[in-house]
């Protein structure tokens, strides 16, 4: 089975591309986990920290100021703006 890939975007650059076990970010309307085979979604970024688990088990936290999350076929694209 395909892995969560996970990619996070600003608007000057990538700054995270890669295989993840779990992502958690600010939604508009509260925090949210998206793990593989989660169900297709868009929804608006607030402030706050993604949190994202790579395959090997490292954490790694992102400002975000706000932004955009779509989640379709085990690809999370986060387009946000940095604090």
């Amino acid at each position: 089975m395909e892995d969560l890939h996970c990619e996070i975007v600003t608007p000057v650059k990538v700054i995270y591309d890669a295989p993840v076990g779990l992502v958690t970010v600010p939604g508009e309307k509260g925090q949210f986990t998206l793990l593989k085979n989660h169900a297709p979604i868009i929804s608006v970024l607030k402030e706050g920290k993604i949190r994202v688990i790579s395959k090997t088990g490292h954490e790694e936290y992102f400002d975000c100021k706000s932004g955009v999350l779509e989640c379709e076929n085990n690809k999370v694209t986060i387009l946000i703006h940095k604090s």
